[in-house]
């Protein structure tokens, strides 16, 4: 590795010398080193083309703080690593500083020229890990969109042709033939569904969630009167908690995880009377969302891989589906900074918890 280029962003003129002796002393050739003095020093700084290889960032700035300055930085700037560093070893600053993206953090009471190294070069390998995944799943996105634009065209060929088919079978018509006719367009349906269930998949990431104030019951009536007719259909019953609280979301996307969870629940239960149960705990940390139901289960070991992309753990003959409903759920809850997973229990039914962060 040879040069490396830094920004170091801190007020106190005793600290800077700190940690440009402590640079110097270091494995690496680091230079050159650009100073700020505060937040906008940085930001201008960058805005104005610098571009170091890695920031080192005090958390205690005047003005705007470390953390207000790295999520300016994040997002303005979202493949240039930082490492914060401050003089309160609190582990709490750590664990945001790292939520909001930077790749390490240091606290200045424990700054050794060796420490100081290895963050700085821990964080910049990162950054570029970080970046590289990121530029292959955007890859990835592009070429699935392609995929599925590219397909739809020739599925409509497929089914109008057929369409025009059973218009044209002859008087009587021979039953092989019109079986041979449902069976395509039984296929060319499935297709089409994983078509449209792809295209939602994809369109999750492009754009960040509305975030306003949720009412869950709301919401959840809006699920069941969407459902209606699976659910009459099934002869299933939904049973909503009267008292669900609200969430910090994004009211469609809301809509869409309870809807694929409770259809999840009534495709994947083979009783006379499924029955799926909507209801909700709290706790210091999160607010849980349980969606309970008396299906078929899931295995101990299927349970951690059940939102992976695709994956069916049932035949197509013995369960439709796309294989992305609960793949969907799960980067819905990702992108509302919460997570997602299942109590497993074969034959007696599943519990799926979604968890979300409590808020104020």
């Amino acid at each position: 590795m040879g040069d490396i280029s830094l920004l170091l962003v801190d007020d106190n003129p005793e600290d800077r010398e700190f940690v440009t002796r402590a640079l110097k002393r270091s494995g690496h050739s680091y230079h050159p080193v650009t100073e700020a003095l505060d937040s906008t020093e940085c930001l201008t700084w960058l805005s104005d083309g610098l571009n170091p290889d890695c920031i080192l960032l005090d958390y205690s700035l005047p003005g705007r703080d470390g953390l207000a300055t790295l999520e300016k930085i994040v997002a303005m700037f979202p493949d240039t690593p930082v490492v914060m560093i401050t003089g309160q070893g609190d582990e709490a600053i750590a664990v945001k500083a790292m939520q909001m993206g930077a790749q390490d953090y240091i606290p200045k009471s424990s700054m050794t020229h060796t420490a100081l190294d290895r963050s700085i070069t821990n964080a910049i390998e990162r950054s570029g890990m970080t970046k590289m995944i990121r530029e292959q799943r955007q890859s990835l996105e592009a070429f699935s969109r392609m995929l599925v634009h590219d397909l739809r065209a020739p599925l409509r060929s497929i089914t109008g042709a057929i369409e025009f088919l059973f218009e044209d079978l002859p008087d009587p018509v021979v039953q092989e033939h019109k079986e041979m006719l449902d069976f395509v367009n039984h296929g060319a349906q499935r297709m089409d569904q994983l078509i449209v269930a792809l295209q939602a998949y994809n369109s999750l990431d492009d754009s960040a969630p509305e975030a306003t104030r949720v009412d869950l019951n709301a919401q959840m009536e809006a699920v069941a009167q969407n459902l209606s007719m699976d659910l009459k259909t099934a002869n299933a019953e939904l049973g909503i908690a009267p008292d669900l609280p609200e969430i910090q979301g994004d009211a469609p996307l809301i809509v869409q995880l309870f809807q694929n969870l409770v259809s999840n629940g009534l495709k994947y239960n083979r009783s006379d009377t499924p029955q799926v149960q909507v209801s909700a705990r709290k706790t210091n940390a999160a607010i849980q969302i349980l969606v309970q139901d008396n299906g078929i289960g899931i295995s101990q070991e299927d349970a951690a891989q059940v939102f992976e992309p695709f994956l069916r753990l049932h035949s197509e003959r013995e369960f439709e589906g796309t294989g992305l409903g609960l793949a969907t759920c799960k980067r819905i809850m990702e992108l509302h900074n919460g997570r997602i997973y299942c109590r497993p229990g074969n034959d007696v039914g599943t519990v799926f918890v979604c968890e979300f962060p409590a808020r104020t």
